[in-house]
């Protein structure tokens, strides 16, 4: 009889050596109901009760595993299991409880001769330095401390954690090159498959994240395929949350939008059960991903939530309000945000500089945005990453574009964009192309800019990112400013709004916002319309002609109402539609038509689509509607003839 069938003590440790968490949770699990398992036991049942997320039951577990090493007397293993708690509470802002581990651990191995656990405890003064005293200086001098101890020791564990720790240090002090080959040591000795499941992925994770922060995308995304295979072949879910973290800053990175706000999703559920102190990252990662997706209402929302855990959503909350024409407020967060002194800021400047500066030239602070350069230069300088290389020198161009040197901003933005490119970049490639055709229409050249812009169209529509689609639009308007011609001109807005956000609160009126907003830009887009404007929950569009307009109204109100039968609830909205001669200018429309045409929309109520009877006369005799009737409209001097269309 084998092992698995015959002995459920030893097919446990079996399927525990194997990987197959749940099985050997499940086996030691009932062991321990029939009676208490000793210390080592609880050891290898707690850390299957976290690869299988129950993590309330792993802190259950570890203090009755302290407690039990401690009876024995083997007070190393009680002090691995206060280390492992200590952790474990850090991950979970819960301060106070980690350090009350963290002092059991050291009372615990007072006398005790050099050992694994004593070299966790260094391990963890490094961290602690580097992590929540800022002290940079203090945490390389032990990192370095810690990697001689194990290899004095021989414990590769302790020697791939202070390589790691090392690699951080250095990168803080902004020796990039220096920390990013310990770096590279420390994930090497990991892949030896020397080192333990919880070192290893430690290793990957935080090597990721470095390579994240410095801007080094080609090898994070590396880092992050090699992880996730390692998470595969271990089953060990992603390394609750991280692994899939990094995943969708990748697949971001590269353009795949929908993927990318699935896994961040993921990503921000795992981290929030098992490591809340890093979910922050997550939701930050969720918010910039909705952001590019013209999500800003989820956006807004992804950003709070980040706030909340206690994380400070930067550059993304900054660029967010300047998405919604804030740039003062954009400026003073990132500012902010840079004037910190903590680790974390000092390691990812390379990722906050170039914000800096776009955001100081939204708000006209070239003596910011010229320092923001000065610093990204010198960081540029100390990495070889193309993505740093790539940002220094967009923000080189785009400062000489607000600077009206148009012909000095082509170079470096060609260059910047090359960059891009090279690392499939396609969102942030297609950004740039939209700055080199404002430098190419300032030198005259308007054949190159429009080819520029109608390249940058093309890929944000691919990449399902409708605001940036829209800005390019009114960019390619603006190359032929003052142009009058006739439009059909539509208004849409949501019926008694500052009441619903009372009833559903800022939260879910986000969500529904958020819905409501991807909803229109859908419509309109299937329609060729062209977003003028939006502002809070309003829309202003320009079609080509009444039919596209009108068949785009129908079409939005029988979507909401059909999203109402199935789901209980959408928005009522009210649309207002009127075909007439307008100014075109820079992206945007003028003209007592413009006026008209948003006064029919407020004239209306939840559910009406509301035209002048000279649009649906133009339109043709396809569409059913009521009689006319005159309205008077608030500063128009003559009333106008109204229909209402009848869509249901």
């Amino acid at each position: 009889m084998s092992a698995v069938t015959g002995d459920p003590r030893s097919a446990g440790r079996e399927a525990f050596s194997a990987g197959r968490w749940e099985r050997a949770y499940e086996l030691l699990s009932a062991l321990d109901v029939a009676q208490p398992l000793p210390p080592d036991e609880l050891e290898l049942l707690s850390e299957a009760a976290c690869w299988t997320r129950r993590y309330d039951e792993m802190l259950d577990l570890l203090e009755r595993a302290e407690a039990g090493y401690e009876r024995d007397g083997d007070q190393r293993g009680a002090a691995r299991m206060a280390l492992t708690l200590t952790r474990e509470h850090y991950q979970r802002n819960h301060d106070a409880v980690m350090g009350a581990w963290l002092a059991r651990a050291a009372t615990l191995l007072e006398g005790q001769p050099d050992c694994h656990e004593t070299g966790l405890l260094l391990w963890m003064k490094v961290r602690g330095l580097l992590f929540l005293a800022n002290d940079v200086a203090g945490a390389l001098e032990h990192a370095r401390e810690l990697v001689e101890f194990a290899r004095r020791l021989g414990d590769p564990d302790l020697e791939a954690l202070g390589l790691l720790d090392q690699g951080h240090a250095l990168i803080t002090a902004g020796r990039v090159r220096e920390g990013s080959l310990l770096l590279d040591q420390a994930t090497a000795l990991a892949m030896t498959g020397a080192t333990e499941l919880s070192t290893t992925g430690t290793v990957y994770c935080a090597t990721t994240f470095a390579c994240r922060n410095i801007g080094d995308w080609q090898r994070a995304s590396e880092w992050t395929s090699e992880s996730l295979r390692w998470c595969d072949r271990h089953s060990v879910s992603g390394f609750p949350g991280l692994c899939r973290l990094h995943r969708a800053e990748i697949i971001r990175m590269r353009g795949s939008l929908p993927e990318a706000e699935r896994d961040a999703h993921d990503a921000c559920a795992e981290l929030q059960a098992w490591a809340p102190r890093w979910a922050g990252w997550a939701y930050h990662e969720l918010g910039e991903i909705r952001r590019r997706r013209g999500d800003l209402a989820g956006a807004r929302t992804a950003f709070g939530q980040a706030l909340e855990v206690g994380f400070d959503p930067q550059p993304g909350l900054a660029l967010l309000r300047l998405d919604e024409a804030d740039p003062a407020s954009a400026l003073a967060a990132i500012n902010r945000r840079l004037d910190d002194r903590d680790a974390f800021t000092h390691e990812s400047r390379g990722l906050l500089l170039p914000a800096q500066v776009t955001i100081a030239i939204a708000a006209r602070d070239l003596d910011v945005a010229r320092a923001a350069l000065a610093e990204l230069d010198e960081a540029a300088a100390q990495c070889d990453a193309t993505a740093i290389q790539a940002s220094a020198s967009v923000a080189r161009g785009a400062l000489a574009l607000a600077e009206g040197r148009p012909a000095a901003a082509i170079g470096p933005l060609r260059a910047g964009w090359r960059g891009w490119s090279d690392l499939g970049a396609r969102f942030d490639a297609a950004g740039i192309r939209a700055l080199l055709a404002q430098a190419y229409a300032d030198t005259g050249d308007k054949a190159a800019a429009r080819l520029e812009l109608e390249g940058a169209q093309a890929t944000f529509a691919e990449l399902g990112a409708p605001l940036e689609q829209q800005r390019v639009q009114r960019l390619l308007a603006g190359l032929a400013p003052g142009v009058r011609g006739v439009q059909t001109l539509m208004f849409t807005d949501i019926v008694d709004s500052t009441r619903l956000v009372e009833l559903l609160g800022d939260q879910s009126w986000d969500s529904l916002l958020s819905w409501h907003d991807r909803t229109v830009r859908e419509c309109f887009l299937a329609h060729g319309g062209r977003e003028v404007k939006h502002e809070g929950d309003g829309f202003f569009i320009a079609f080509p002609d009444p039919r596209s307009a009108l068949d785009c109204a129908i079409g939005l109100q029988r979507r909401l109402d059909e999203h109402r039968h199935q789901h209980g609830f959408a928005p009522q909205v009210r649309i207002g539609v009127h075909a007439a001669e307008a100014t075109q200018r820079g992206g945007d429309l003028f003209g007592q038509g413009v006026h008209v045409a948003a006064r029919v929309a407020a004239a209306g109520s939840a559910g009406q689509i509301l035209v002048t009877a000279t649009t649906m006369a133009s339109a043709g005799e396809s569409y059913p509607a009521s009689e006319p009737r005159a309205l008077a409209l608030k500063g128009v001097a003559q009333p106008a003839d109204i229909v209402e269309v009848a869509w249901r």
